[in-house]
């Protein structure tokens, strides 16, 4: 298959996508995601959609250092450079006038023995009369020979020989292409009334907002995920078979979408899965503990029910002999070496809610990493968890380390040192009736407990990242950036001559954090949304 020819098409859109912004043209047909899926039949097993509309990539203008504003638009400039190095003309002025928003579909292959899914590609047109131009000077400077067509009143152009050869044709104001014939004589069929994918029943995402993204960039999605996967890994060059447990998990995911979308605050990105509503359910965390960490915390993961995800594991594990063997073996050398059972001493109390959080340390065990970790857990069943803190307080004894208790603040904390005063390894004490906190780092368990200052989720950086993501969360995660880049930088120059690469350091010096929660808005949806959160340009 033509493949290079399909790569080329995808990246002379996304080129053209983030290096143009402010060509008034004449629209001369639709092309939003909805009106592209017209031509894709609706037994695709994949969609890709990108955006080429200027407005929405000249948003990202308004964020990055100069340096990597200079960065970004030089490997533009090279890709559309490559794309044309072949021919004698200029992609701003020849190709972007009439290039409009794009879709690349995967079609299933029934009549190929492997199986090898079929490529199909819709661009929307905004000027045919530049476009007929740019075909016809490309054509007086190529080589390759041509053939035409002509297929329910539709000339098919084809072009190239072999592995290049490819097939195209103007349908309703969208320029089709494909490696295949028969791909294009679908896409036609599609447009004069066979069912597509726009209007496949039961199917919403191309009709209204259904990612809630405004003018996303890029999108995607798969109708079908389960046979879609199945289908990719049976066509690749060595088949990946799945078995029946993993295959009974797929088919719990019925369809899947996501898009990308620039806003105020940065890049946003989203995926939507609808399931059969047998997905593992959770309530949603309060993200209440994260007032007991503060402000220099740089990275954070919380949730809820860890029991619940512990169980339902087990459960898939049983349907397969080889797994169920595995974790059993796990369980028996776990226990031997800790004497904990892994089900009732460990997963079975942490029902509640949790927060780990990273932070930096400049003493101790942990000073040469630079940082340390805090995990506060909502505890279902406190007897429990007080014997498990019991066995691991004496098992550390039997290995020579330290145990001492001390009261910080209001909390009564157990430290496990290393021995002859070589820093502390472990504290662990309960910030109240419910829940417990665990630390590894010399004064982190202090910090916590006898907070003083602003809290991290009142710091500018979080409510940036996460906290513009709204609604309820079952899961979330920040990171900032900025400080996390930092604690590497200074530790890179610890060992030698070693540094940031400068066009690196330029990219990750424009991002301020990251964020991103999941959530189950019904129990047939799950839902992840991520914010790379972006610095304000420098002008």
């Amino acid at each position: 298959m033509a493949k290079k020819s399909i790569i080329t098409a995808v990246a002379l859109v996304a080129a053209a996508g983030a290096g143009y912004a402010g060509y008034k043209y004449v629209y001369s047909g639709e092309s939003n995601a909805g009106d592209l899926a017209t031509v894709i039949p609706e037994n695709a097993l994949m969609v890709a959609y990108v955006s080429n509309e200027p407005e929405t990539w000249a948003k990202l203008k308004k964020f990055g250092n100069p340096e990597a504003q200079k960065i970004v638009t030089a490997q533009i400039q090279e890709v559309k450079q490559q794309l044309l190095a072949q021919t004698q003309m200029d992609f701003d002025r020849e190709v972007q006038p009439w290039l409009g928003n794009t879709m690349m579909a995967i079609l299933p292959n029934a009549e190929a023995k492997s199986g090898t899914p079929r490529f199909l590609i819709a661009i929307g047109v905004k000027d045919k009369l530049k476009a007929l131009d740019f075909a016809n000077k490309l054509k007086a400077q190529s080589k390759e020979p041509t053939k035409e067509f002509d297929y329910k009143g539709i000339k098919i152009t084809n072009s190239g020989t072999g592995s290049r050869e490819t097939f195209s044709a103007l349908v309703n104001d969208r320029l089709v292409l494909a490696p295949e014939k028969r791909s294009v004589e679908q896409a036609i069929d599609t447009a004069n009334g066979q069912p597509s994918l726009a209007n496949k029943a039961g199917n919403d995402w191309f009709r209204g907002d259904s990612l809630q993204l405004k003018q996303p960039i890029a999108a995607f999605y798969i109708p079908n995920y389960s046979q879609a996967l199945q289908q990719m890994l049976a066509s690749s060059k060595q088949p990946i078979p799945l078995d029946a447990a993993t295959l009974a998990q797929l088919n719990k995911i019925q369809s899947v979408g996501g898009g990308i979308a620039i806003d105020d605050a940065g890049i946003r990105m989203k995926t939507i899965a609808k399931t059969d509503g047998t997905i593992l359910s959770l309530p949603a965390t309060s993200t209440k503990a994260l007032g007991n960490f503060p402000a220099d915390t740089f990275a954070l993961f919380g949730g809820t029910g860890l029991n619940q995800i512990w169980t339902e594991a087990n459960k898939i594990v049983a349907t397969e002999p080889t797994a169920q063997q595995s974790l059993a073996q796990m369980r028996q050398s776990f226990t031997q070496s800790t004497q904990l059972d892994l089900d009732k001493d460990i997963f079975g109390w942490m029902g509640g809610e949790y927060t780990l959080g990273m932070m930096p340390v400049s003493t101790g065990i942990a000073a040469p990493l630079g940082f340390g970790g805090a995990l506060a857990i909502d505890s279902t069943d406190r007897a429990i968890t007080d014997n498990t803190m019991a066995k691991l307080s004496n098992m550390a004894r039997g290995y020579g380390l330290s145990v001492e208790s001390r009261q910080v603040g209001n909390t009564q904390m157990v430290d496990i040192g290393a021995p002859a005063g070589g820093g502390t390894i472990l504290s662990y004490g309960w910030l109240n009736d419910k829940s417990l906190l665990l630390a590894m780092g010399d004064g982190l368990a202090d910090k916590i407990t006898t907070r003083s200052g602003e809290s991290i989720d009142r710091s500018p950086g979080y409510t940036t990242a996460l906290g513009s993501i709204s609604g309820s969360k079952q899961s979330y995660a920040y990171i900032d950036v900025e400080k996390v880049f930092g604690l590497v930088n200074s530790k890179m120059g610890m060992y030698g001559s070693k540094s940031m690469p400068p066009d690196v350091n330029a990219i990750v010096t424009s991002i301020q954090g990251l964020g991103m929660s999941s959530t189950q808005p019904d129990k047939n949806t799950s839902q992840v949304e991520m914010l790379l959160a972006l610095k304000p340009a420098n002008k």
